[in-house]
């Protein structure tokens, strides 16, 4: 038996062998039966606690183990979700790797139990939650499920009068803070107070006991924990009328009473023969007393005396008749109290009382002996017949009685109070002690209750995010598929269920026409039509936050398909395009006995983002066993249908919704009827369908009939009117509403919830209305609360008006359940009607107040009352932080902008979201930049002249690649962006204020706003590849590695759409016909889309041919290979006619060599007339007329020899006039004009030598040619020959496109398209600090603010030296004679011999120290060292270490008289020679390295010997000669060796990583630096695998750390090799610099498309911040000390000082850093080389070099021989 347990766990125990059992996480611990009920036929599964779940064999010692189920419980498993569910028992223990490890091999029952104690770890989840998730993720609509709601919903019940000082305490003080604590749990926090507020709309009706008992059941369904308080005291309650009551029952009554009382029952009730069976309905109180309702004070008093006394006598005659004429058991329904009633229902059928109700029983001492009055009234019955109020407290008695028996004692408070002459007088201290006592009471028991409620939940692991989206869905299916009639549409769904066919399947029909409820019903027939077996996957879009916008769609659609087909499903993350894949994915391998059908409906309401609505993400093509049912509006705005039917040929899966048949109509009303319980009148039911004939829509029967089933048998006539259209019905629906809950109200609750962005909760509606005045003095004309606050019972009448029906529903957004209309057209009308201009500005406003929470918190709001007194109150709403606990307040991040900015209040809008960096940092990591720019694009539509948001908004956009990076770059972006004036000054104080950790750059290294650079644009994860742009230059289209083709709006910088469901190997983009389509180049395919990405033909690209595109309004394309042309009609993209050239062959070579980026080279032109095509050997164009099929024309331009013979065409072009062909070749980069004519030179612009000529443009007036040279764009007039250079960029433009020469549309090899405008002047002082062209040479000065630099310039090389601290370059030397007379070899630093002396080597082969005080060689190493010598400083800088001149062998040398002090042999290797020496910090230990040979020689300085040599084929196993990077450790103990091997575990050579090797020096053991597990789930996650090694850093003596191909850098333990950190962040490969005693360290990517610094703490190793950088930092070093970090640019170079701001870690308090060097010396001069070099050493051969260095007569001079080891 144990051992089939073990077999079916044994994938799941591996996972979690090393997890601790969580005894919070003990689930049902009092023992009690929990059950969740099915619907098909009230089955029951229990999940039971204590001993009984125990298995037989279990010892009683087990069982009696604490005596309660907390030592044990049942739970169940099912890892492959496929199988039988079993029941195990469970009990505490601890699961050990041992146990593990034996797997199916535990046989004792001891381990079988300690190994169920998974259980306890939430890995097996108990036996009702995942057989409730198992049948949800396989849609089963039968099953009744729980709330998906996060609320803690509490119903109050009370006698009105008496308890009114205790609910006001608690809604003054309890309740905030109840509320303050849910939202801190991440939930809501609601009250239903029935008892205050009730206004005479709410008596008129006679509907108050029925909403109390609704919403009671709505508590007890909805809340988490809590949900029934009672304050029954010593008052029963009003017994209110029935409504309604039986007729055969009425009778009964009716004629056993006298004819007075008669004739009362007569005029209150009326017979309903609509109703089955009839009923007699109370009418309402102003149908028979109009004044009830009057704004006549004196009229409404007189109806009220007449309704009360009336209805008293009502309540008499039906009381004491039924009980004779039904029995005292019948008759109680007369009888009981709302009370009595609210009670029964609240605790007497709760699920759990002792977890849900909470009595506060209060007791006045003797009130029962008081002397009666009307005072005393209002606590206890004691007026009227003795008979009556007696039977009251009996009764009240009875109902105390069974509250105490139900209720445990700890869910009892009681308190014992005595009478004051007010009853309950706070003004008394007593009572004051009362009521803070009962308020302090109720506060903690309700916290307690409420905190252990939600871990309950949490810990059932029902609250899954991906299952709790899941069963929103199937809650919003139960309800839609509620519905008759529509047989034959279901019809054809089945059909296409049990075909063949592997193409989605499409519902389609106008808005109103039913295409939901038609999804709805097939998905809740499917496994009926299909098998139980079938998987039902249902999404409804909009109706849920994730369901809205496609990525989170398909994230959860993705999961949820995998759980249904019982696989591990783990959340996917990464770009779009991986998304879509592995949606895919997941419809393969679908099981034949298990099919899966997915249903998708109204793909019409994906917003507009990532380019939802074009369906490129919709497989075309399904898999075996898979069935997609997908539904749409069909008007052409919305795209979808479109899209549908481009990929969809087949007319049998299109279903159109048409409107219902006659008899359809007859068959829905008769069942709608009987679900009701109702008929119509034979009048009512013809009003009915004559109605829908003149609208046949299915929402317009919705609406009528909804309104029709409220007829009673006695309307007729002018009573049973319909509204002839759907936007009638719904006003007309609006209109009843008004009149029913007041205009006011009802206007401004469906105005808030209309204008909202995404609808609003129940809670945050309550204290929006709380907050609006309008509606509190029209609730409050005729008498004061003790709160000012909406009371509760008014938004709960006026909601169940509207969700009885469902034209409000509900959908989980950010979080929370939020209240919005069901269908568009609701909304629509909701809009014209509630929110037209005049009131827009008022619901914007309070709204937006709302969410700022300006009203929180304890500050009144004040108001004028309708007698004109100013007041102020606290309305006790909801705070709004930006943060609730551990997670962002996206309520408050997705709506406050929106809402500031519509309100028109342009200083609250800057104040609280603008220009406020809280907001701005919160919006951009609690929600995403996207939706941030999206407030600012709103804001910039509403307010387009304000500077503040400009400039921030500006800087926003230049930093969207660098924010959705990292949003904590913010602060470092704004600063490096942001100028400081007087609009931005205030938002750059609390950028510095935020205490943000950021990096400062001592130069700006950013492009900043105002500047011409205008956008910034996210172009795509990858690299981008290509773009194009529109004539009027408005739109833009680029391609990228990632393979998706993308539109964008140029003036708002905003992507318009992706099209990514091409073929792979996308590369160029072009605007052809007149820019009303796209031609997209892939690897074999030229395919031409719409610009909704259509295809609308494809033309097959010959292998290695070339194209160009042009003729009127770029209609023709030319394809050429070889000898032949074919010319292609781009309109339809047939061939017109071909041409053949003789002794000419066109294809480009450098295309064959280079395909993968031939298609950036621009060697072809055209215009409306001519083409010019280079031809392969690029020495010669030909030209040709487009529509002429004449032979073309040759053009030689450059000859082979001579002068010309390196010279090829790089980029050609034809003036706008078609009058001369422009050639340039990037050796010479002169313009060469040839007639088109003659073809003869006849002009040459002279062009720069450092330019790069390709890929030539004319601009649209013909003027100026233009192109990218290397990092700028030059321009040359056309007329003047000007020429100049602009836009200088941070890499290489790789395209450029502009449409009037003021605004250009750049890409330059990473994954950013730049927007700029040359209109706008450029910013000066944008590239201060400049130094050079470039730095060759980067090293610090230990322990202080400098560095040196060796620059060159133009042919000039300088030596330099900056104080960073300062941003002041000290000295500076230029180089004289040693590159230029001696053999050529560029200058090199070797190191620091001391901080102010540097060691160089020389053309003359000797090392120099050189001073970087004078800048002057200081001493001249004895001895003619070999040719590119490597060398080492060692010793402490007191000795270098170089080869003999041989390179056979090391010899020392001391640094401060020059000698060799010493030559170490290297007898194991003299075969081969010293490719490179290498040291440590400390400099005691030399490795040798040589060429071609896989030894290395460790050398002992210290001892002067060589210890030993490490072959790294046999002891590392190395598998080559050299090394990827080599380091030595601090203290000499270890090295850390890196290059390709194959890991441990696996087959040789199976897999070739670079793994770092730790070497212990003394031991001479060996640890791989190999994380084999996450090289496995690499593999698993993403199919291939990145873990091998970048870069290697030693931190210290005892931590390693190390940068991946995956962008992990992970951190090592030297002395075990065990890893101990993973540091996530980056996405690509990296460097390492660190500084030995620093606090962190430094990471730097390698590639264009991540260029970003990441700063990590060395103790916690978490990220500090990073920053992303619009130039390339080329060298980085790391200074001492904690004193920040240097890197150096570029072209132009500039040296840059970074330091940590708002870190934990301070840089040491340095000594002015003027002592080391005094002054600025910048005219110095240094000659390396002088005449000494060259004396007393003979020249030297190859053949000399090659000797033994035995005969090494330099070095033999220089050293004594008792020194020669």
């Amino acid at each position: 038996m144990y051992r089939e347990y073990l077999r079916k766990f044994k994938d799941v125990v591996p996972a979690v062998c090393h997890k601790n059992p969580d005894p919070s996480n003990e689930a049902n611990t009092d023992g009690r039966n929990l059950s969740y009920n099915s619907k098909n036929g009230g089955q029951q599964t229990t999940r039971s606690g204590g001993s009984e779940a125990l298995d037989k064999s279990t010892s009683q010692a087990d069982v009696n183990n604490g005596g309660t189920s907390q030592n044990s419980q049942a739970a169940t498993t099912n890892p492959d979700q496929t199988g039988e569910v079993i029941t195990i028992p469970v009990t505490r223990g601890q699961i050990t790797p041992e146990m593990v490890g034996r797997g199916n091999k535990i046989d004792s029952l001891t381990d079988f139990k300690v190994l169920i104690s998974l259980s306890m770890s939430g890995k097996i989840q108990q036996e009702t939650d995942i057989n409730l998730a198992r049948r949800a993720y396989d849609g089963d609509l039968s099953l009744e499920y729980p709330s998906s709601a996060k609320i803690v919903r509490i119903f109050t019940s009370s006698t009105f009068t008496d308890t009114k000082f205790e609910r006001n305490t608690w809604m003054e003080k309890a309740y905030p803070r109840l509320k303050r604590y849910c939202l801190a749990r991440g939930y809501e926090f609601q009250v239903v107070d029935m008892r205050w507020g009730v206004r005479d709309e709410a008596t008129d009706d006679h509907r108050g006991t029925e909403l109390c008992l609704r919403e009671l059941e709505l508590c007890q369904t909805l809340s988490t924990g809590p949900n029934f308080i009672s304050l029954l005291s010593h008052k029963y309650g009003y017994t209110s009328l029935p409504r309604e009551i039986d007729a055969e029952e009425f009778l009964k009554i009716f004629t056993s009473t006298e004819k007075d009382d008669q004739n009362l029952l007569n005029k209150w009730y009326k017979r309903d023969d609509n109703s089955l069976p009839p009923v007699f309905v109370l009418q309402t109180i102003s149908k028979l007393l109009p004044d009830f309702m009057s704004r006549d004070q004196e009229k409404k008093k007189a109806a009220k005396s007449i309704w009360w006394n009336e209805s008293e006598a009502l309540q008499k005659t039906l009381t004491d008749v039924s009980k004779k004429v039904l029995g005292e058991k019948e008759a109680m329904k007369y009888i009981l109290s709302i009370t009595h009633l609210e009670v029964l229902k609240g605790v007497l059928e709760s699920k759990d009382p002792s977890t849900e109700c909470l009595w506060y029983k209060r007791t006045i001492k003797d009130i029962e002996h008081l002397e009666p009055s009307w005072q005393l009234s209002r606590y206890i019955e004691c007026l009227g017949p003795v008979e009556k109020w007696q039977n009251s407290r009996q009764l009240l008695g009875k109902l105390k009685q069974k509250m105490s028996d139900i209720l445990p004692t700890s869910n009892v408070q009681e308190y014992n109070v005595s009478w004051a002459e007010k009853g309950i007088d706070p003004t008394r201290a007593d009572h004051a002690d009362y009521l803070n006592h009962i308020n302090d009471d109720f506060e903690q028991k309700m916290m307690k209750m409420i905190g252990s409620a939600i871990n309950k939940r949490e810990n059932a692991g029902t609250q899954e995010p991906l299952l709790q989206e899941c069963l929103q869905h199937l809650e919003f299916c139960q309800r839609k598929s509620q519905a008759f009639g529509r047989s034959d549409d279901l019809q054809k769904i089945k059909a296409y269920l049990e075909g063949t066919s592997s193409l989605p399947f499409v519902v389609h029909a106008t808005s109103g026409s039913g295409k939901t409820t038609v999804l709805a019903m097939a998905a809740s027939k499917t496994k009926a039509w299909l098998s139980a077996n079938v998987s039902v996957v249902v999404r409804f879009v909009g109706t849920t936050s994730e369901s809205t916008d496609l990525f989170p769609f398909l994230q959860n659609l993705t999961q949820h398909i995998k759980k249904a087909k019982g696989e591990y499903a783990f959340r996917v993350e990464g770009d779009l395009k991986r998304l879509v894949s592995e949606f895919h994915a997941s419809l393969q391998g679908v099981r034949p006995d298990r099919p899966l059908v997915i249903y998708i409906d109204a793909l019409d309401q994906f917003s507009a983002g990532n380019a939802a609505r074009e369906l490129f993400w919709l497989p075309k093509i399904l898999p075996d066993s898979v069935k997609l049912v997908v539904s749409t509006l069909e008007e052409a705005k919305y795209e979808c249908f479109r899209k549908l039917k481009s990929f969809i040929e087949d007319e049998s899966n299109f279903l159109h919704v048409k409107p219902f048949t006659k008899d359809d109509v007859q068959h829905i009303i008769t069942n709608w009827l009987e679900s009701d319980r109702r008929i119509l009148t034979v009048e009512q039911r013809n009003m009915l369908s004559s109605a829908f004939n003149e609208c046949p829509l299915a929402l317009y029967l919705r609406l009528s009939y909804d309104t029709a089933s409220s007829w009673a048998s006695y309307h007729f006539g002018d009573e049973i009117r319909l509204e002839k259209t759907v936007r009638a019905s719904i006003n007309e629906l609006f209109r009843r509403l008004e009149v029913m809950h007041g205009q006011v109200l009802t206007s401004r609750a469906f105005g808030y919830i209309t204008a909202a962005k995404s609808g609003l909760s129940e809670a945050e509606l309550e204290d929006i209305l709380s907050c609006d005045d309008d509606v509190l003095n029209d609730v409050y004309m005729y008498w004061t609360p003790p709160i000012r606050r909406l009371p509760p019972l008014l938004l709960v009448r006026l909601k169940a008006s509207l969700e009885d029906k469902h034209y409000l529903v509900k959908r989980g957004v950010d979080g929370v359940i939020v209240m919005f209309w069901y269908h568009r057209q609701f909304y629509e009308a909701a809009y014209e009607r509630y929110c037209d201009p005049s009131v827009s500005l008022i619901i914007h406003t309070g709204i937006a107040d709302f969410f700022s929470g300006i009203w929180a918190q304890g500050n009144k709001k004040s108001y004028t009352d309708l007698q004109g007194h100013l007041d102020a109150s606290d309305r006790q709403v909801v705070e709004q932080p930006f943060c609730i606990a551990d997670r962002y307040n996206t309520r408050k991040l997705n709506n406050l902008a929106y809402h500031r900015i519509l309100s028109q209040d342009l200083n609250k809008a800057k104040e609280d979201c603008l220009c406020n960096f809280q907001f701005i940092i919160h919006r951009i990591k609690g929600t995403s930049v996207r939706q941030l720019m999206e407030d600012f694009e709103l804001a910039g539509d509403v307010y387009p002249n304000d500077e503040s948001i400009n400039y921030i908004g500006h800087a926003l956009r230049l930093s969207q690649s660098a924010l959705i990076y990292d949003g904590d770059t913010l602060v470092s972006q704004m600063l490096g962006r942001l100028p400081s004036n007087e609009f931005t000054r205030d938002f750059l104080n609390q950028c510095e204020a935020a205490g943000v950790p950021y990096l400062r750059s001592s130069r700006c290294v950013l492009q900043q706003t105002g500047g011409q650079l205008q956008c910034a644009l996210h172009g795509d994860d990858d690299e981008v590849w290509f773009l194009d742009m529109t004539k009027d230059g408005t739109t833009i289209v680029s391609s990228a590695a990632s393979n998706i083709v993308k539109l964008w709006n140029v003036n708002k910088g905003k992507l318009i759409r992706s099209i990514d469901d091409l073929d792979k190997m996308v590369r160029n983009v072009h605007f052809i016909n007149g820019d009303t389509s796209i031609l997209v180049r892939t690897s074999n395919t030229l395919v031409c889309l719409t610009l909704l990405g259509d295809v609308i033909f494809r033309i097959p690209l010959v292998q290695h041919s070339l194209y160009v595109i042009g003729g009127h309004e770029k209609r023709t394309l030319c394809m050429y290979k070889d000898e032949w042309l074919q010319f292609y009609d781009l309109t339809n993209g047939t061939l017109k006619h071909r041409l053949t050239i003789q002794g000419v062959a066109l294809t480009d070579p450098r295309g064959y060599r280079d395909f993968a980026h031939s298609f950036r080279l621009n060697l072809n032109y055209s215009t409306q007339e001519l083409m010019a095509l280079v031809d392969n050997t690029s020495k010669s164009f030909i030209l040709l007329e487009i529509d002429s099929k004449t032979t073309p024309r040759v053009c030689r331009v450059f000859n082979d020899d001579g002068d010309e013979e390196e010279l090829e065409i790089d980029a050609i072009a034809i003036t706008n006039e078609n009058s001369h062909v422009i050639v340039s070749s990037w050796l010479r980069n002169d313009l060469l004009f040839f007639s088109t004519r003659t073809l003869e030179k006849t002009r040459v612009i002279k062009g720069l030598k450092t330019d790069f000529s390709e890929k030539f443009q004319i601009s649209y007036d013909g003027r100026y040619l233009f192109f990218p040279s290397k990092e700028q764009i030059v321009i040359y007039n056309l007329e003047t020959q000007e020429r100049k250079a602009i836009l200088r960029h941070a890499h290489d433009i790789a395209v450029v496109r502009t449409v009037n020469m003021t605004k250009f549309v750049t890409v330059c090899g990473d994954n950013s398209i730049f927007i700029w405008n040359t209109a706008i002047e450029e910013i000066k002082g944008q590239k201060e600090g400049f130094i050079g062209t470039s730095v060759s040479h980067l090293l610090k000065i230990p322990n202080s603010y400098y560095v040196v630099t060796l620059t060159s310039h133009k042919n000039d090389f300088y030596i330099q030296v900056h104080d960073v601290k300062t941003g002041v370059k000290v000295r500076q030397a230029k180089l004289f004679n040693d590159h230029q007379n001696g053999t050529g070899l560029r200058p090199k630093i070797s190191g620091m011999v001391s901080e102010k002396t540097i060691l160089m080597p020389t053309n003359s082969r000797r090392f120099k120290n050189v001073s970087l005080e004078t800048m002057k060689p200081t001493l001249v190493y004895k001895g003619r060292t070999s040719r590119y010598s490597p060398v080492a400083i060692i010793s402490d800088g007191t000795e270098i270490a170089t080869c003999t001149r041989g390179k056979s062998h090391v010899k020392i040398q001391c640094t401060t008289t020059g000698v060799t002090t010493c030559i170490i042999r290297t007898e194991a290797n003299k075969n081969f020679k010293i490719d490179n020496i290498l040291t440590g910090p400390r400099g005691g230990l030399i490795l040798v390295f040589y060429y071609k040979c896989n030894d290395i020689s460790v050398i002992d300085v210290k001892n002067r010997h060589l210890r030993y040599v490490i072959n790294m084929a046999s002891e590392l196993q190395f598998l080559t000669d050299s090394l990827f990077s080599v380091e030595i450790s601090p203290d000499d103990s270890y090295l850390l060796l890196t290059e390709r091997k194959t890991p441990k575990g696996y087959k040789p050579k199976s897999k070739l990583d670079y793994i770092p090797v730790i070497y212990d020096v003394e031991s001479r053991t060996a640890i791989d630096l190999f994380d084999r597990y996450q090289d496995v789930e690499n593999f698993i996650l993403r199919g291939k695998s990145k873990i091998s090694v970048d870069e290697v850093a030693i931190l210290n003596k005892n931590q390693i750390v190390t940068s991946h191909e995956d962008g992990v850098v992970r951190v090592w333990d030297s002395k075990t090799g065990k890893k101990l950190h993973t540091l996530q962040g980056h996405s690509s490969s990296m460097e390492l610099y660190s500084a030995l005693g620093n606090s962190y360290f430094l990471s730097k990517t390698l590639m264009d498309t991540e260029e970003t610094f990441r700063v990590w703490d060395t103790t916690s190793f978490r990220c500090v911040t990073s920053f992303r950088h619009d130039n390339y930092q080329s060298k980085v070093v790391n200074l001492d000390g904690n004193r920040g970090f240097v890197s150096c640019e570029a072209n132009p170079a500039r040296v840059i000082h970074w330091t940590l701001e708002n870190g934990s870690v301070e840089p040491p308090q340095d000594k002015d850093p003027s002592e080391l060097f005094t002054g600025r010396v910048l005219n110095l001069s240094t000659y390396l080389i002088d005449e000494t070099d060259f004396s007393h050493d003979d020249d030297q051969d190859d053949d000399e070099e090659e000797k033994s260095d035995d005969d090494d007569d330099d070095d033999d001079d220089d050293q004594d021989e008792n020194n020669e080891l």
